[in-house]
């Protein structure tokens, strides 16, 4: 039975002082509640000399809860400014390591690009899409020849040479009519 009635009584003082503030307000609640049966039961006149005891009681339930919540708000000011401080920093990680992966990507991007269209990148910037005359499909900027029907989508002009697409009707360097109805 000891070491029962131990084991409660350290668990109370565990939880007292863990909760120190829900403890004493509980104390004092029922110090309260007892003063207030004393004033009921005793009578108004002894109430009268009972009642300083029971407004100490109420105000320092009110001090203590604004301590309570005092000492919360400066807890979770820190906690704030802390976890704040913490976000900044990941971000800032966060956004260097993007900016290294979009710079990587950029290149890989602009590496396959050149390859893919066959070292023309420059003259895709340049060049159009254009629309094959025969077939009408719609091919790659620096193609030559249409992917869907191989006829060609380029043709030079017959006083400068110059490649001019095919279903053009004058000539964009030289003015010469191409002899297209087209």
């Amino acid at each position: 039975m000891k070491r029962f009635l131990g084991r409660i009584g350290r668990s109370l003082v565990r939880f007292s002082l863990k909760h120190w503030a829900g403890a004493l307000i509980l104390l004092l609640l029922l110090l309260a509640a007892l003063t207030g049966y004393q004033m009921w039961h005793l009578g108004p006149v002894m109430a009268l000399a009972l009642f300083p005891q029971l407004m100490i009681c109420l105000i320092l339930i009110g001090a203590v809860v604004a301590v309570r919540r005092a000492i919360r708000a400066i807890a979770t000011k820190d906690w704030v400014q802390s976890g704040v401080a913490q976000g900044r920093t990941v971000l800032k990680t966060t956004v260097e390591e993007a900016k290294g992966t979009l710079a990587s990507l950029g290149t890989d991007v602009k590496r396959d690009l050149e390859r893919f269209v066959g070292g023309a990148a420059e003259a895709s910037a340049a060049d159009p899409p254009v629309r094959c005359p025969r077939c009408g499909r719609v091919s790659r900027p620096g193609a030559r020849f249409c992917e869907g029907c191989g006829a060609a989508l380029y043709i030079p002009c017959p006083r400068c040479g110059c490649a001019m697409r095919a279903d053009a009707r004058f000539c964009m360097a030289c003015g010469a009519a191409l002899g297209r109805m087209g």
